[in-house]
């Protein structure tokens, strides 16, 4: 999963919705054919391997993109410490992930990281200690509930493995929130590079580090395996650049139920390519999980709209 906050300074272009909405569901099917390439490689590369390749090839790409359309200022950046904690938090997002992967059946850490918005509900009362109306903790308890039809306590998908969905859940509602500051100083792209760059840096001290057993494993992998690294990098970076592009034709308020639909693909290429199939429980926990994130986030658009209506005391 990736930013819906990334959009700053570009003009939306309001008649261009429908074809917003149309990439923002190419989106989706882009982001789940890029966990079900991770599913498919298993552990046959090692993590860090798998992580420093898809952030490396982001950087490049978004890199020479920058270059192409006369940006040159690629490290120019209105917050050096919030580039930080964003590549730092996006990055623990796709360990967790890419570690659920190896463990949970790809629907079901798609839909546990689906979450994230309740999860940014609940850190909103908790931690900033905003106020949440009723609705809003209706559909907190509606995705909870979600969850647990999802994994079903006693059931084969629960087990310790769940914490890495829902950690991934976790640090992406604290992405958006640095994102959503980030939006209003600094480049999408240029962002969206930064972060790129950020973690190819901390990936790379952490495979210094960890030299001894992660470059005899990398020397084992398969050139096939690679491959396949090499299309999961291709998936995940297309996604970003086809968000940006959703971004530029329609609201974020809009684009985002639509990113739910990364459940239908995710069900549907577990079937196609691991003959896993949600059964009827699961399938409808990941549809309340699917309701609770689009209420989550329809209630907040309806708040935002009506303060910014009501006239000041």
């Amino acid at each position: 999963m990736a930013s819906l906050e990334s959009k700053a300074r570009y003009r939306i272009d309001t008649g261009s919705t429908g074809a917003g909405i149309a990439i923002m569901i190419l989106t989706t099917a882009t982001f789940a054919a890029s966990d079900s390439t991770v599913k498919v490689i298993g552990t046959a590369v090692p993590l860090l391997a798998l992580l420093w390749v898809r952030y490396l090839f982001q950087m490049v790409v978004l890199g020479v993109w920058q270059v192409r359309r006369g940006a040159f200022g690629l490290f120019r950046t209105g917050s050096v410490k919030l580039q930080t904690v964003r590549a730092v938090l996006l990055l623990t997002n796709s360990a967790c992930t890419f570690a659920a992967l190896r463990h949970l059946p790809l629907p079901v850490t798609t839909s546990l990281a689906m979450l994230a918005p309740l999860i940014s509900t609940l850190l909103a009362a908790l931690v900033l200690k905003d106020h949440v109306p009723r609705s809003k903790w209706a559909m907190v308890v509606l995705g909870f509930i979600g969850m647990l039809l999802v994994v079903r306590p006693g059931g084969s998908q629960f087990n310790w493995n769940i914490v890495y969905p829902i950690g991934s859940a976790t640090t992406f509602a604290c992405f958006q929130v640095i994102s959503s500051h980030l939006s209003r100083v600094d480049d999408a792209i240029t962002t969206n590079f930064l972060t790129a760059f950020v973690a190819t840096l901390v990936l790379c001290a952490l495979v210094w580090m960890d030299q001894a057993e992660t470059l005899p494993a990398i020397a084992r992998v398969r050139p096939g395996s690679w491959l396949l690294v090499g299309l999961m990098a291709t998936f995940a970076t297309v996604g970003q650049l086809l968000m940006l592009q959703a971004l530029r034709r329609a609201p974020l308020a809009v684009l985002t139920p639509f990113s739910y639909g990364q459940l239908a693909f995710a069900a549907f290429l577990s079937w196609l390519l691991f003959g896993q199939v949600p059964d009827g429980w699961m399938a409808f926990g990941m549809c309340v999980i699917a309701a609770s994130g689009i209420g989550t986030v329809l209630l907040h658009g309806r708040g935002q709209t009506a303060s910014a209506v009501t006239p000041e005391a």
